[in-house]
This record gives structure tokens, C-alpha cells and sequence, in this order.
């Protein structure tokens, strides 16, 4: 294969990962790379392709999945802090002292805390999220 070949490769496997980030690219590209090098040393096209196959793969199965589990976290926190500043409509009482609550945020169920200490919020309440920690919502009266 020709280097020219090599680098539309890795130009059409990065074009695919900044498309959707599931390292699936990057590691298709990382692979191509290597193709590309084994090219300009000036091996046989089998091992160039076998070449980039095998750091595809070993790439895919090793560094992928702990990429993706900081990806997939990134994306969760992500998703929570879009739901800072929204309303909630309290469908379970909220009592910190009793650790109860529950808030629909935009059709989904959330475990809720008050934001103050001690206060109480009583079911039908339309509240404000102040920030989302894990699964559990802070949240305070909504201001008018």
C-alpha cells in the first residue's frame, strides 16, 4: 500500500471519531499510523496491513475501555450540570433530617435534598435544582 493510502485512512478514522467519541476511531488511526510508518520503512504491504491490525487491536482491547470510562463520566457529569437551575416539581416530601425526597426534573425522578439545613419541603412544591451531586439534587424554593 502507498503512504498516500495510509493517510486517508487515518484522515477518514479521525474524521469518524470526532464524529462520535467512542475511541473507535483513535484507535483505527493510531493503527493506521503504524501502517503508515511500516510503509515509509518499506516493508510489504501484508505487514503493513498486519502491522496496523495488531495495534488496532491490542489499542482497542487495552486503552479503550479506560478511556471510555472517563469519557462516560464526563458526559454523566455533563447531563447533571444541564440540570443546575431548572425547576422541580417535589413528588416525596423532603425532610434532610429524615434523609426522604423525591423531585421530577423534566419527567425523571431524583433522590432530593434541601439546600438549608433543616427546612422541610412539602410534596407539589416547585423547587429550584442549586447543583446535583451523584443522583441526589439540592435544591431550594423556587423564587419568584
Amino acid at each position: 500500500m502507498t503512504s498516500f493510502v495510509w493517510l486517508v485512512i487515518i484522515i477518514i478514522c479521525l474524521v469518524i471519531e470526532f464524529i462520535r467519541i467512542e475511541l473507535i476511531g483513535a484507535c483505527g488511526a493510531a493503527g493506521s499510523l503504524v501502517g503508515l510508518i511500516a510503509c515509509l520503512v518499506g516493508l510489504d504491504s501484508i505487514w503493513q496491513i498486519l502491522a496496523a491490525v495488531a495495534v488496532a487491536v491490542i489499542l482497542f482491547l487495552t486503552v479503550r475501555p479506560i478511556g471510555m470510562k472517563y469519557i462516560m463520566r464526563a458526559r454523566r457529569e455533563k447531563r447533571l450540570m444541564e440540570l443546575e437551575g431548572r425547576d422541580a416539581i417535589v413528588t416525596c416530601r423532603i425532610d434532610n433530617a429524615a434523609g426522604l425526597g423525591v423531585v421530577r426534573i423534566g419527567g425523571m425522578n431524583w433522590s432530593a435534598r434541601s439546600n438549608r439545613p433543616n427546612a422541610v419541603i412539602n410534596e407539589g412544591e416547585v423547587v429550584t435544582v442549586i447543583k446535583m451531586r451523584g443522583n441526589v439534587a439540592y435544591v431550594d424554593y423556587k423564587r419568584t
